[in-house]
């Protein structure tokens, strides 16, 4: 990349780090200080055209014993699960195994509470049966209340992160019955997560058309979201996520916690059975995993603005590894490719820059003459540039129309589990992290050095040559902490950059 690319992508990194680390903004959401009903109601059926008779509760029996926790295990070959017997939910949930990698106890799980919950709050407890069948597993829980009858079922199986269920509501009794559901993910305690101060950790939503996200230790009341299509709780690189057809969705508060829960009201005259049904993911955020389901849990990648070319390139990737088995020689393939993409433009930038430099000595001559008088020096210039057939914008849009590029390759390389824990060469044994020993981040700060000195320079400001000169040490600097990977692509395009730069100027000297 020539000076102008390296400044103007610098100055964009920099700003936009600045901003994510300090003043990153949440998607607005609705707030509401409604309370959430956890009890169940009753009414008699009214007629056609008689007025609303007042709302009866059901009451829940108090004198109930206290129950003693006990929990059981589902292993399957991807993930890891411990039911909770007397509520019915999933009470951890161990991701044990990624595209045959084994990870060390990488999951969800709490101490406080069902890390999935699907809850009907007057039911105190569940009988629970255990079926398998063919790689698959059935839980079944039942319990009952009076008149209602609740039989919640998991369909688990083994070579999926995803559990398909239900839950089935009966009213045997002859009142119209006023249910609350409320299904979700509870108080987490996130177990084997790499967290940075680049991506989100915490409790999300995805209504239909963006995600809402908000962090768990900053929710102090009740956040209210119309309609969402799924409630979750994500790392940067793994998903635990609850989707059914919800009526609102909520964020609230959890000591220093949050949960987050859908909810969904149910209308049960005598004798009807309903049935709800639910998916449940938990595994890592794969993008052609996620969209696999269409369930939109994809969403939950969020590669920014430049999605439309950072998915491509992602599964570009993808394929170029499908061939070599490395993804540290799969990131250089990929630069190469977008380096023959980008030659083009690249190669008009650089001769038009060659050229602004040879009128150097003549723009500093015309600073000098018309130094008082800016108008006179700009008209000048212009002069200059067309008498000399010079286009002073041709160094910069070329180069300009491959930020997007750079962008969205950051983003892929940033949030792609591919990357984790997936190996290179020597000491790089997980391109998602930062070098080791900051080998890579320290070679590539002195290739940027060695272009700018192969690079002409156009700059006649001063400040704007102090930029440039301590450019490589900037960068070196904000690339000590980056993803290895990520380094990996900028040295390899610094080498490209170079070899360009030289044959061009070897034939422009001709």
């Amino acid at each position: 990349m020539n000076r102008n690319t390296v400044l103007a992508i610098g100055l964009s990194a920099i700003v936009i780090l600045v901003f994510q680390f300090f003043f990153a903004p949440q998607a607005p959401v609705q707030t509401e200080s409604r309370q959430l009903t956890e009890q169940i109601q009753t009414t008699d059926q009214p007629a056609e055209t008689s007025p609303a008779e007042p709302v009866e509760v059901l009451e829940q029996t108090t004198d109930v014993a206290p129950i003693e926790m006990k929990t059981f295990d589902v292993k399957t070959d991807y993930v890891d699960y411990s039911f909770n017997e007397v509520t019915g939910n999933i009470k951890s949930a161990i991701v044990n195994y990624y595209h045959g990698r084994k990870l060390e106890g990488v999951g969800f799980s709490s101490g406080a509470s069902d890390v999935v919950f699907t809850n009907v709050p007057f039911i105190t407890a569940y009988k629970s049966e255990v079926k398998k069948n063919n790689g698959t597993t059935t839980v079944t829980f039942t319990g009952s209340q009076g008149e209602v009858v609740v039989t919640k079922k998991y369909i688990i199986n083994e070579n999926d992160y995803l559990i398909k269920g239900a839950v089935t509501f009966t009213n045997t009794g002859e009142r119209t019955l006023s249910v609350p559901f409320r299904s979700g993910i509870g108080q987490n305690a996130v177990d084997g997560f790499e967290g940075d101060r680049y991506t989100f950790q915490g409790p999300l939503m995805f209504d239909g058309k963006r995600l809402k996200k908000e962090k768990a230790e900053k929710v102090d009341k009740n956040i209210v979201v119309e309609n969402p299509e799924w409630v979750g709780y994500m790392s940067k690189y793994f998903l635990v996520a609850v989707a059914q057809d919800y009526e609102s969705g909520v964020f609230s508060p959890k000591g220093n916690s949050a949960e987050t829960a859908g909810l969904t009201e149910l209308k049960l005259n005598p004798g009807d059975r309903q049935e709800i049904k639910f998916s449940v993911f938990a595994g890592p955020k794969e993008y052609d995993l996620l969209k696999s389901y269409d369930i939109k849990f994809e969403k939950s990648i969020n590669f920014g603005i430049f999605s439309f070319i950072a998915i491509p390139m992602l599964k570009f990737l993808k394929m170029i590894y499908g061939v070599v088995g490395n993804y540290g020689f799969a990131i250089i393939l990929l630069t190469f490719v977008i380096k023959l993409i980008t030659f083009p433009l690249t190669q008009k930038s650089m001769v038009s820059m060659k050229k602004m430099s040879s009128l150097g000595p003549k723009m500093a001559e015309i600073k000098e003459k018309y130094k008082g008088d800016k108008e006179k020096m700009n008209a000048a210039n212009m002069e200059l540039y067309k008498k000399e057939g010079v286009n002073p914008l041709g160094g910069c849009l070329p180069m300009l129309l491959q930020i997007p590029v750079f962008f969205a390759l950051y983003k892929t390389l940033l949030l792609s589990i591919e990357l984790q824990g997936a190996p290179f060469i020597f000491w790089i044994t997980d391109l998602s992290l930062k070098d080791p020993y900051y080998i890579t981040p320290v070679v590539m700060g002195a290739t940027m050095f060695l272009q700018q000195k192969m690079t002409p320079s156009t700059a006649t400001d001063e400040l704007q040559k102090k930029i440039f000169t301590f450019m490589p040490l900037i960068f070196t600097f904000l690339f000590l902490t980056f993803p290895s990977g990520l380094v990996v692509y900028w040295l390899t395009n610094n080498v490209l950059t170079i070899a360009q730069q030289y044959v061009i100027n070897k034939k422009l000297a001709q």
